[in-house]
């Protein structure tokens, strides 16, 4: 019998170095923060596994950051996984409709580990959280500070928040975090009384871009395949219904698909890795670069494919109300695609004789469509679809009776 996946070894090695005189008791506290945070039921991708993955690293802050930096998912989770609240009592509020404020009380104010938080972040004294603009990552990284402050130095606790706050995604001007990170530990070392030399945070810098790269690496390898999965599993996540194991309808499941197509279109390659002072080795970064705009264009054909063969069962549907439960078709593995730079067609041909179209490897519909159509097609009739309007039989009438045969088998066989 397997053991349950923990972060315990990586975690007592790193405080090995960081904190040697941490006791037994005090590692399995920390040990089961992490835990039990990144194992709560509505994970499907910032689980303990990706964790475990960020945290990869002959470097121990490196490490710890990789482990702390997914512990709040406040919308998934449906607020702050519970052992964690006492590490934020007095200096976050949580209003009426879910939104968390700082709190900018005397003693809030003095208090040293949110301070550092706070102007890693580049935080208010009363900010209120966005859920774009590094919610979940500033509650991480403050748990994670208030929960070894006694066991960190200042230096250390900067460096963590500062990585923690570097795996904020899909920025717009990701070239403007270098200066606020240095200027931030200027401002904590003169604060505090504390020497950080310019080598050192460029040092902590470094740090921080490299681990908010290792953080979306699936987006710049090889392996479409992961990365689609990675896409997958973040759409069961961020929707409500799907994550719920109860049933859905087949509306709701094609905007969940919709809004995560939307998204993906709207990346580019320079928004996912970032880089600094020679990390990554500028080689390492523009083959990145290119493997991601790939993958991002693999991505929307296949996303595409997807999005529209749904919408042609929900057109067969002609109600849209008919649901499913996506538990019970969620596909259990999945086998690798064998080109090295894969086409939409390469990843689904291997779902193309499933009896159900939902995952990725559960592909019959989109498979055909990916044949019959062009790219051009695809994209021009999911861009006639409204996200907020049932699709009708309209769209189904526009394609070969083939096409229409396969789709109401499906919607049959799949819909109740």
């Amino acid at each position: 019998m397997t053991e349950p996946l923990s972060c315990r070894s990586s975690l007592r090695w790193a405080l090995g170095h960081l904190a040697p005189g941490c006791s037994p008791a005090r590692l399995n506290t920390l040990v089961e923060l992490v835990d039990r945070s990144m194992t709560l039921p509505n994970r499907h991708y910032h689980d303990l596994a990706h964790a475990l993955m960020v945290a990869e690293s002959n470097d121990p802050v490196e490490g710890v950051i990789g482990l702390f930096h997914d512990v709040v998912q406040a919308d998934v989770d449906g607020g702050l996984p519970p052992h964690c609240e006492q590490y934020l009592a007095g200096l976050v509020s949580r209003g009426t409709r879910g939104e968390f404020t700082l709190i900018d009380s005397e003693d809030a104010l003095r208090d040293p580990v949110f301070d550092i938080v706070k102007r890693c972040f580049g935080f208010s004294d009363t900010q209120t959280l966005s859920p774009f603009g590094g919610k979940n990552e500033f509650l991480s990284a403050l748990i994670a500070c208030k929960a070894m402050s006694d066991l960190l130095d200042v230096e250390h606790l900067a460096a963590m928040a500062l990585g923690i706050e570097a795996t904020v995604p899909f920025r717009k001007d990701p070239h403007l975090i270098v200066d606020s990170y240095l200027a931030a530990l200027r401002d904590i070392g003169s604060r505090y009384q504390i020497r950080i030399d310019e080598p050192d945070m460029r040092s902590h810098v470094r740090r921080a871009i490299r681990i908010a790269n290792r953080d979306v690496r699936s987006f710049g390898e090889y392996d479409v395949v992961t990365f689609l999965q990675d896409t997958w599993n973040l759409v069961f996540e961020s929707s409500s219904e799907l994550r719920s194991h109860q049933s859905i309808s087949v509306m709701h499941y094609r905007q969940a698909l919709q809004k995560m197509a939307r998204f993906l279109a709207s990346l580019s390659a320079a928004m996912i890795f970032k880089e600094y002072d020679g990390e990554p080795v500028l080689s390492d970064h523009r083959h990145r670069l290119s493997v991601a705009a790939h993958n991002l264009e693999i991505v929307a054909d296949v996303m595409n494919a997807k999005l529209l063969a749904i919408a042609l069962i929900e057109s067969a549907d002609g109600t849209g109300l008919c649901t499913f439960v996506p538990a019970l078709l969620k596909e259990r593995s999945m086998a690798d695609a064998s080109a090295r730079f894969p086409t939409a067609q390469d990843v689904l041909v291997t779902g193309s004789m499933a009896g159900i179209e939902f995952g990725i490897r559960q592909s019959p519909l989109s498979y055909q469509l990916s044949r019959d159509l062009s790219r051009d097609d695809i994209s021009a009739h999911v861009n006639k679809i409204d996200i907020a309007s049932k699709v009708g039989d309209h769209l189904i009438k526009q394609f070969p009776a083939k096409i229409q045969s396969q789709t109401c088998e499906l919607a049959r066989v799949m819909l109740s």
